[in-house]
């Protein structure tokens, strides 16, 4: 082959290398921000509903969050961190997402946040406020509860 021929095939794979990075480029950051979108890193609460309750009736309050996730046909789960001192909640359907994580430090105080599932298809104002005074409902029902609500 020829010296002539050999530069243009170099110069050809590289003009076609760099086009190939450049737009792989372009698709990779397209697709990324398209998932950052629908998936963000960090989601802020629509609402959030902070309750304290009593060490003795944490399982009235456990129940009282499992009777409203059948009520509104929401998956429920709770799961128990240090010696069962700390716990978490979740209830979420394809729409919003319900949850709470007991405070380190006072384990009787929990604050419960609203989340939109999928950003891209929120639920309706009508809807979360339904959840929202619903839930309060359910827990009003515990003994000694506080409750109080924050935008």
């Amino acid at each position: 082959m020829s010296t002539k021929r050999a530069k243009w095939v170099v110069l050809i794979g590289s003009v076609l290398g760099i086009l190939i990075c450049v737009f792989g480029y372009a698709y990779l950051t397209a697709s990324s921000s398209e998932y950052n979108k629908r998936y963000p890193s960090e989601r802020l609460p629509i609402r959030t509903l902070s309750i304290r309750v009593d060490k003795d009736h944490r399982e009235e309050l456990f129940s009282q969050l499992r009777k409203f996730s059948e009520k509104h046909r929401l998956s429920f789960d709770l799961a128990f961190y240090r010696d069962k001192e700390i716990f978490s909640i979740v209830m979420s359907d394809e729409t919003i997402d319900i949850s709470g994580l007991s405070k380190p430090i006072t384990t009787t105080e929990l604050d419960i946040n609203f989340y939109e599932e999928d950003p891209t298809n929120p639920p309706s104002q009508e809807t979360v406020d339904e959840l929202f005074n619903d839930l309060k409902s359910f827990i009003s029902e515990i003994p000694n509860v506080t409750i109080s609500e924050e935008k």
